[in-house]
């Protein structure tokens, strides 16, 4: 099990991360969403211990009951690829172009397992046929830039398979595909996920990807966790403001593109843009762009507020008296 408790990361004065409780369980499918800046990939380098050099973190990290939250680069190296692996944003930036595709996805299995090299070749052809890459033999000795961008993405869900990891995360993994192959991808990712018994976290800007993806979500803004519950749930009943911001700037496929005098529909969308971190409000991150503000939203912090056994959310309208 993967466990943050009271979590933060600040640069300085500036917190990227902060107070992040979390519990991550065997066969959990976990989606988590914001707009950029919102503490997502700090969150997801903070469970691979990546976490910057110059972050000062306080709080508690553990793995299967061990405290991982000062370990040593050398113990964390025991935990990545076996126990907790990533799939990066962009495959062709986070594949390496002057490496051959089997090289790459063969290099952990030789470090962590202690395979030869032609035990390794072995297990990757297996990986690359079960992430669906036709003709897995031919595509060992292809380099990055002889691949399309879908199965770039498949080889990077491969090389983060390949020691058999407890928790997958997958950070934008479907940014820089067209629709059908994001499609194809999240499906992937489930049925992996479902097949081998680990974790997944999903983190992503598409509401329709994390729909379909996680059993879970956390919504995320300004380093904080401001909305929590089943997906479901969430989407279909948001309670904080931002979540519902969020909802209201997706199209609708069945409402017509122009009204009945002809003019172009605007879809409703978040004023402002998040502030960067060194400059956010003390009290609620999403005050001043927040349309049913309260006089205290800018000066206090929110707390939690239950909202049944599985849901939450921070937000002084939730406790505030009718």
């Amino acid at each position: 099990m993967f466990q943050l408790a009271d979590f933060s990361v600040s640069f300085g004065t500036a917190t990227a991360l902060r107070r992040a409780t979390l519990d991550i369980r065997q066969g959990d499918r976990l989606g988590i969403v914001g707009e950029s800046g919102s503490g997502k990939t700090m969150l997801a380098l903070a469970l691979m211990g990546m976490a910057p050099d110059a972050a000062t973190i306080s709080g508690r990290l553990t793995i299967d009951g061990h405290d991982m939250t000062h370990a040593t680069e050398a113990t964390w190296q025991q935990m990545r690829a076996r126990r907790v692996a990533m799939i990066f944003q962009e495959p062709m930036s986070a594949l390496n172009p002057l490496r051959r595709i089997g090289d790459t996805v063969m290099e952990p299995l030789i470090v962590h397992e202690g395979l030869s090299r032609a035990q390794a070749q072995a297990r990757v052809l297996a990986l690359l046929e079960e992430v669906g890459i036709p003709d897995p033999a031919a595509r060992l000795r292809m380099f990055p830039h002889e691949l399309s961008g879908g199965q770039r993405q498949r080889v990077l869900i491969a090389l983060a398979l390949a020691c058999n990891p407890a928790l997958l995360i997958a950070d934008e993994p479907t940014t820089a595909l067209d629709a059908n192959v994001a499609l194809r991808i999240t499906d992937l990712l489930v049925r992996l996920a479902q097949e081998r018994g680990m974790a997944l976290v999903f983190i992503t800007h598409d509401l329709a990807a994390v729909a379909r993806t996680t059993k879970d979500i956390v919504v995320m803004y300004g380093g904080d966790m401001i909305e929590r519950g089943p997906t479901a749930q969430v989407l279909s009943a948001p309670a904080h403001p931002y979540t519902q911001g969020l909802l209201a700037a997706r199209p609708d496929p069945t409402v017509p593109p122009r009204d009945a005098t002809g003019k172009r529909r605007r879809l409703p969308t978040l004023p402002g843009t998040v502030p960067p971190l060194a400059a956010l409000p003390q009290g609620c991150r999403f005050s001043g762009r927040c349309s049913v503000e309260l006089p205290q939203c800018a000066g206090t912090r929110p707390t939690d507020h239950a909202l049944d056994a599985d849901r939450s959310a921070a937000c002084h309208l939730l406790g505030a008296t009718p």
